[in-house]
């Protein structure tokens, strides 16, 4: 094994696990959602009322809801896992 693949495999194995999460917004207003991690510094989207958005992230990661100018809600995204089943 030569020290080009071992600093390969070091950097695959450093980095975040990425997971599958899923938001819908279930209100009657366009909302605005931010991810708020290390791994992503300016994802942000515009959600639909009705409208249900796929994404993947690290699982440390916060969504970020504005709901209102100003008015803001932090979600955990380990409640926004995608359940695979086999």
């Amino acid at each position: 094994m030569n020290s080009q693949t071992t600093s390969h495999q070091t950097a695959s194995a450093a980095k975040p696990s990425q997971s599958l999460c899923c938001y819908t917004n279930t209100t009657s207003h366009i909302q605005v959602i931010r991810l708020v991690s290390k791994s992503h510094t300016n994802w942000q989207r515009v959600v639909f009322p009705g409208e249900r958005l796929l994404f993947e992230t690290d699982s440390e990661s916060k969504l970020e809801i504005l709901v209102n100018e100003g008015v803001s809600s932090l979600v955990n995204c380990q409640k926004l896992l995608v359940k695979l089943s086999a």
